[in-house]
C-alpha cells in the first residue's frame, strides 16, 4: 500500500510541475525588451546561495557585463537575485526558475524591485542561453521559447508547434530588442 501512495503522489507532483512549466504564456522578445528595466550581455562570474531571515533560500547570481542593450547604467557588474537554490542538502527548485551556471555567456531581461535587486523577467523566459561554434565563431541563443531547443529539451515540441524552432543569432537577438527600446 506504501509503495502505491508513495507512487502516486510521485505521479501529482509530476503532473503539478509539467502543468505550471505547460501554463507559462510565451512572451515575445520585443514584449521582454518592452517591458524590461536592463537587457544585458554578460557571463555568469560567480553564485552563492543563502536564506534569509525566514529561512527562504535565495540565489545572487553575478554578471560581468560584456554589453547593457537597453539599461540604466549600473557598472560592470550586475547581480539577478532569485528564490530557490542549493543550500548544502536543502534544495528549493521551481521547473521554470532560469538556471545560471558559472562561465556561461547569457542574455538576461531584468527588472528591479522595491529593493532595486535585479529579477529575471518572466522567469526561465528573461534568460537567453548564448552557443558559440566553434568553426564559425557563430554566436546562437535560446531559450524555453525562442531559438533551436537543445536534442534533451522535452519543450522541443513546444517550440515546433509555436513555429519557434528555427536558430536565432545573438545578432538578431540585438537587433530586435534595440527596435524595440525604440
Amino acid at each position: 500500500m506504501k509503495g502505491r501512495s508513495f507512487g502516486l503522489l510521485t505521479a501529482l507532483l509530476a503532473g503539478a510541475t509539467l502543468g505550471q512549466a505547460a501554463s507559462q504564456v510565451p512572451l515575445a522578445i520585443e514584449t521582454l525588451a518592452a517591458k524590461a528595466d536592463a537587457v544585458v550581455h554578460g557571463t555568469v562570474v560567480r553564485m552563492s546561495c543563502q536564506r534569509d531571515d525566514e529561512g527562504r533560500i535565495f540565489t545572487t547570481v553575478h554578471l560581468q557585463i560584456i554589453e547593457q542593450m537597453n539599461s540604466r547604467q549600473r557598472g560592470g557588474t550586475l547581480v539577478i537575485v532569485q528564490g530557490g537554490g542549493v543550500l548544502g542538502r536543502r534544495i528549493a527548485r521551481s521547473p521554470i526558475q532560469p538556471t545560471y551556471r558559472i562561465g556561461a555567456e547569457v542574455v538576461v531581461f531584468v527588472v528591479f524591485n522595491s529593493r532595486d535587486e535585479a529579477v529575471t523577467l518572466g522567469l526561465n523566459q528573461g534568460k537567453f542561453d548564448i552557443a558559440r561554434q566553434p568553426e564559425t565563431g557563430l554566436a546562437t541563443v535560446r531559450n524555453p521559447f525562442h531559438g533551436l531547443a537543445k536534442r534533451d529539451d522535452p519543450r522541443a515540441v513546444v517550440k515546433r508547434a509555436l513555429g519557434q524552432s528555427k536558430p536565432l543569432t545573438l545578432a538578431e537577438l540585438k537587433r530586435r530588442v534595440r527596435r524595440a527600446a525604440k
